[in-house]
């Protein structure tokens, strides 16, 4: 898996600042592809650290649905996207699918100002760029609003694939985005999650 990023804090450091622009301008560029037409699919009620589990790549396969009203995540899959990766059509679908925390959280500026207030009490002295890139993943778990996967599904053997993960704060900044190069981890559908609800509305 191949990391690309990140986009640290704003302010003290200006390489940091270039960063979140060019990443910036990538969300909209990629965004430009398509019509989006994002449909609820599912609700979920993740079990202790809520946004540890939301940020995993394959959190779609643990979930257990969950009514809307008791859901504390909403998931959604963009049905412009759905599409076959074969030029002749096949079993192999690709989908964009969002999952949203619902509740307040705060941005992902709001929690690195949090994060180096409490690293500097620790530390008792000022935080540096390794400071700021070692609590950086923390704090994209912290501020984590939105999370949005690129899926290949299987509809013939059950199995799926993670191409593409993105994590947006509540302003809609993205913070990170991971791109997967391992073309051998698929994983089987698990029977009971959401990632199985997606199955099902992709594989009809």
């Amino acid at each position: 898996m191949r990391y690309v990023g990140p986009s640290l804090k704003r302010g003290k450091w200006v390489e940091f600042r270039v960063i979140l622009v060019v990443v910036g301008l990538s969300v909209f560029v990629s965004s430009d592809g398509w019509t989006e037409n994002w449909v609820l699919y599912a609700g979920s009620r993740p079990v202790q650290d809520e946004q540890a589990v939301l940020i995993d790549w394959y959190a779609s396969n643990k979930l257990k649905p969950a009514s809307e009203t008791k859901a504390t995540v909403y998931h959604y899959y963009d049905q412009e996207s759905v599409a076959s990766n074969s030029p002749s059509g096949g079993v192999i679908f690709r989908v964009w699918e969002k999952s949203v925390t619902q509740g307040e959280v705060r941005s992902y500026e709001e929690t690195m100002e949090e994060m180096e207030k409490e690293e500097e009490k620790r530390l008792k002295r000022r935080v540096t760029v390794l400071d700021v890139a070692r609590v950086f993943p923390v704090a994209v778990k912290r501020a984590a609003k939105e999370i949005t996967i690129l899926y290949e599904i299987n509809c013939e053997t059950g199995d799926f694939y993670v191409l593409e993960v993105n994590s947006y704060d509540k302003t809609g900044q993205r913070m990170t985005r991971k791109l997967n190069t391992d073309t051998a981890a698929w994983a089987t559908v698990q029977p009971g999650t959401v990632m199985e609800v997606l199955s099902r509305q992709v594989c009809r």
